[in-house]
């Protein structure tokens, strides 16, 4: 018989200097779950090899493979950033501003694991969503989630800091989750996201860290219909930066807090 109880004191015990307690109970009841069908002697063996995992940091969406999004079960890897509760809320964001419209054109920049283009999509079947990343990796990975909870997203490789305009329709909306930490900002980072998450998704220069902003905003400049909507996750410190640089460009833009009262996105409205 398996000793659930001994494991539970085991990974207590291994994780007490990496984990809060209340994180070490999420995760161990997150991964009974997970294997609970499993036969007794596999269960055994995954058990202390996740915990192996644990122990070095490595996130557990990254060890069984999936997260949970936005009621959506997507594949993740080592290839995409883990999606986050922050950016649910900018899905929920997009689909109030739509919530009385249909036949949406919506353009996912950088879209990674596809959490936000396969969300939206999975609400607004009537809306033509596409969705680019620069990583073939990560679009591989997206395709798949696509495919999974059954809607169909237009993927396309592309570089975010070099859009053609002429490549891709008008859009009514362009939301992107872009890379916005500072290299600086690396050593304040936990371990389990800077040796585990790919940097091509979390950092920029410190000598440019708005690079993404300006050049995506630059492109929605001349691909959102008029009175479109361009809508990013921010770096909070670079609030009213992001705001600023937007606001230049043309866009009437508002900060907005997050559920932990933290500035975390921008909505942008093209004048026009």
């Amino acid at each position: 018989m398996l000793e659930k109880k001994a494991i539970k004191e085991n990974y207590f015990k291994v994780l007490e200097s990496v984990y809060e307690k209340e994180e070490i109970n999420a995760l161990f009841k997150w991964i009974s779950e997970d294997l609970a069908y499993l036969p007794e002697p596999q269960q055994k063996e995954l058990f202390n090899g996740y915990l192996a995992k644990l122990a070095l940091k490595q996130p557990l969406q990254q060890i069984l493979g999936y997260a949970y999004f936005y009621n959506l079960k997507l594949k993740v890897n080592e290839h995409v950033l883990i999606p986050r509760p922050e950016t649910e809320e900018l899905v929920y964001m997009i689909l109030q501003e739509l919530k009385k419209t249909s036949n949406q054109e919506i353009l996912d920049v950088g879209t990674g694991s596809g959490c936000i283009a396969i969300s939206l999509k999975k609400n607004l079947p009537a809306a033509q969503v596409h969705a680019i990343d620069i990583s073939e990796e990560a679009l591989k990975l997206a395709k798949a989630n696509a495919t999974e909870n059954g809607v169909e997203v237009h993927f396309k490789k592309d570089n975010a800091l070099a859009l053609k305009a002429d490549d891709y329709p008008k859009f009514h909306i362009i939301v992107s989750n872009p890379p916005y930490i500072a290299t600086s900002e690396k050593q304040n980072m936990h371990d389990n996201v800077v040796n585990f998450e790919p940097h091509l998704a979390l950092f920029v220069e410190d000598e440019n860290p708005l690079i993404f902003y300006d050049k995506i905003a630059d492109f929605a400049q001349t691909n959102l219909y008029p009175n479109g909507l361009l809508l990013f996750e921010i770096n909070q410190n670079l609030a009213v930066e992001t705001q600023e640089l937007i606001q230049k460009k043309g866009f009437k833009a508002q900060i907005i807090k997050d559920l932990n009262n933290n500035n975390r996105f921008i909505k942008a409205q093209l004048l026009g």
